[in-house]
């Protein structure tokens, strides 16, 4: 059995409390805020569930 990396970033412990995070987060104060949250997804690293201000189906340069 392989074991599951740690991420660096928030980890939720499931889709439900990422989205309620995610839900918060869009709730809030965005004139200081350079990025915006977008969506919550599965982590393959740590099988936690993270946030990102990137759209599905977009993905970095150089990922």
């Amino acid at each position: 059995m392989t074991q599951k990396r740690a991420c660096a970033k928030i980890r939720y412990r499931d889709r439900i409390s990422a989205l309620l995070a995610l839900s918060k987060a869009r709730a809030q104060d965005k004139s200081w805020r350079p990025k915006l949250e977008a969506r919550a997804y599965r982590c393959p690293d740590c099988a936690g569930w993270h946030l990102t201000s990137l759209q599905k189906g977009r993905r970095r340069r150089g990922a």
